[in-house]
């Protein structure tokens, strides 16, 4: 991989060419072979560089994991400005953006970028970045949740509390996607893959009967996602040289 030329950078432009350099490498050879000395080549930095705008690989990680809630932010943020739709379809729209997110940014890598922030070491950060997004979420849900009830789509008694529970349903099926990918290959595939579609349909039942909906009303917003999601490639094992 070609590294950038080293240019004079003001230092929110030297830490976002880090970011996007270090995102690049975390997708294409996954967080654990990625070095920081591959970050310094691709981007064409020194250590001091490096270490000006970040202390450890494992924060330059939770950088890249920053950098993907400010994007899921911009989305939801248009969904918040939207005044003509009705809140049954930006509650869709809300619901859809972790699918359209995932859909659009090289799913693959990030599965494997999925896998790395669920092992043991990294769990404290992972904690981390989903509570940033669902205290970014919470405003955006609830607001969607006080249109329906006012519209006489969701019944609901209390509109704060349903959008808290609706987020934290949010992350139901991170263990069984995980699993998932973790038995890709293997002979637990199929039944892997069964149950991560069994969490999903859940998910989404469940928050249909919290705001008093008809079951199947919401959706992930990718029918595929199970069968793409077994399709990708486990990573090779670690090499022993």
């Amino acid at each position: 991989m070609k590294s950038t030329k080293r240019k004079n950078m003001r230092p929110e432009e030297r830490r976002a060419q880090l970011l996007g350099c270090a995102q690049i490498l975390f997708f294409s050879k996954g967080f654990e072979d990625t070095t920081v000395q591959d970050v310094l080549d691709l981007a064409g930095v020194s250590k001091g560089g490096f270490y000006h705008h970040f202390k450890s690989k494992d924060e330059l990680l939770f950088g890249v994991l920053d950098g993907m809630a400010e994007s899921v932010f911009s989305q939801m943020a248009v969904v918040a400005s939207d005044e003509t739709s009705s809140a049954l379809d930006l509650l869709r729209s809300f619901t859809h953006l972790r699918a359209n997110y995932l859909r659009e940014h090289d799913y693959p890598g990030q599965v494997e970028f999925f896998r790395v922030m669920n092992q043991d070491k990294n769990l404290v950060l992972l904690e981390q970045f989903k509570r940033r997004v669902r205290t970014g979420a919470i405003p955006v849900l609830t607001k969607i949740i006080q249109k329906g009830r006012d519209e006489g789509a969701f019944i609901v008694a209390d509109v704060d509390t349903a959008a808290e529970l609706i987020l934290f349903l949010s992350t139901f099926i991170d263990l069984a996607l995980l699993r998932a990918i973790e038995a890709r290959g293997t002979d637990a595939a199929d039944h892997a893959a069964h149950k991560l579609q069994a969490a999903i349909d859940m998910q989404f039942l469940t928050i249909d009967r919290i705001l008093g909906l008809p079951d199947g009303t919401t959706d992930f917003g990718w029918p595929e996602a199970v069968d793409v999601t077994m399709a990708t490639e486990p990573p090779p094992p670690p090499s022993t040289n």
